[in-house]
């Protein structure tokens, strides 16, 4: 196999134990527990910022409720929506089942500014006319209540997002250089999947190169150690090693082997354990998941550095806006650095991603300017 000689600067394989806990009865995720943890600080640092304001009663307590059920049937809901809309033709309910994998972060965002909608105003419903008052629940009103619950979200969503990286999922586009991530747990779970009895997927770099941003990878396949079973591995292997990996990139190829059935692979058989041993190439991709993460993160410090200097005397609707203008606005960025989710999204001019952040963005220009002579924020920057 012909290859180019690179030294990478930044690059490395990424095979990680999805599991916090697993046995028979139970397992524990690590996208579950990070999940689990936005909400659990959540909701120590916004009783946090309303006891250092004076302005906590148990109505605030009320706002993880609001927020939770926003954040879970809206991120489903926005995901069966905007991304896999036939799945209500077989099951309506599909829309609710937020247990499922498929959750949509842009869905998330709407779901929980409508769940403190709920939690902020009063409905009332008069003859032929619906009324809808403010609570001002402790004095604070909708936007209030949203700037101090936003540095939250911010946090939520870089935790979350660090679990889409330790899952492998939400994936970037090929880095075309000798940096990135190389994500290769989904491939031995395709490859444990497609021939029998296989204990473990080794993947080592070799520091050569098939191309740029394609490093050639040892491989070792590591089966069950009894003899008896060597026969049909090597049958399953003869068969299917052409099209156990793909021959070219495509839109989620992590690995790939160039050379179809022709590649050069050799079996080895210790006391331990009988192994197939080749050579395949990997393909860097951008940790998409991780740039987002940041950016949440730095949005998350700046909101709270702002609201930690001015706290009450902030314009309702200033670190709302702040927010929604730098996430979304990064995002729609971001998402070009990303692998489509869906299918129909390749004959889009933009991503589906892109298109769902401008709404967002352009109601974070809205809230944020809406009374530029009273915003705080405006006055620092000046």
């Amino acid at each position: 196999m012909l290859a180019w000689q690179y030294f990478a600067f930044w690059g490395f394989l990424w095979q990680p134990e999805i599991y916090l806990f697993q046995n028979e009865f139970i397992s524990i995720r690590w996208y579950s527990l990070l999940f689990v943890m936005g909400f659990v600080l959540g909701r120590f640092i916004v009783v946090r910022s309303y006891k250092l304001e004076n302005g906590y009663d148990q109505t605030v307590d009320f706002q993880m409720f609001y927020m939770v059920a926003g954040t879970l049937l809206g991120a489903r809901m926005g995901h069966v929506l905007f991304y896999e809309p036939h799945l209500m033709q077989n099951n309506f309910w599909e829309l609710f089942f937020f247990w499922k994998s498929g959750l949509a972060s842009h869905g998330t965002a709407f779901g929980i500014l409508l769940g403190i909608v709920f939690y902020s105003f009063q409905w009332k419903f008069e003859r032929n006319r619906v009324r809808i008052k403010d609570r001002l629940r402790r004095g604070y009103d909708y936007f209030q209540v949203m700037d101090r619950l936003i540095i939250v979200v911010a946090l939520g969503c870089a935790l979350i997002r660090v679990g889409n990286f330790i899952n492998s999922e939400i994936i970037g586009k090929p880095t075309q250089k000798n940096y990135g991530v190389l994500f290769v747990k989904p491939v031995e779970e395709h490859i444990k999947s497609q021939l029998p009895f296989v204990q473990e997927v080794v993947f080592k770099e070799t520091g050569r190169y098939f191309e740029v941003g394609k490093p050639i990878l040892k491989t070792n396949i590591i089966f069950e150690s009894e003899v008896y079973k060597d026969e049909r591995i090597r049958n399953s292997i003869k068969k299917r090693l052409g099209f156990l990996l793909p021959i070219k990139i495509g839109q989620y190829s992590h690995i790939i082997n160039p050379m179809g059935p022709e590649v050069d692979h050799t079996f080895s058989r210790t006391s331990d354990h009988f192994e197939l041993q080749m050579e395949t190439v990997g393909v860097y991709r951008h940790p998409s998941q991780l740039y987002e993460s940041l950016t949440y993160l730095l949005i998350g410090i700046l909101v709270y550095l702002i609201w930690n200097k001015h706290r009450i005397q902030l314009r309702p609707g200033s670190l709302l806006g702040v927010f929604l203008i730098a996430a979304f606005g990064g995002r729609f960025f971001l998402e070009s650095l990303k692998e489509n989710q869906v299918g129909f999204e390749a004959s889009l001019d933009f991503n589906l991603g892109q298109i769902l952040s401008i709404p967002l963005f352009i109601f974070g220009i809205y809230v944020f300017f809406r009374n530029l002579k009273g915003n705080l924020i405006f006055k620092t920057l000046k």
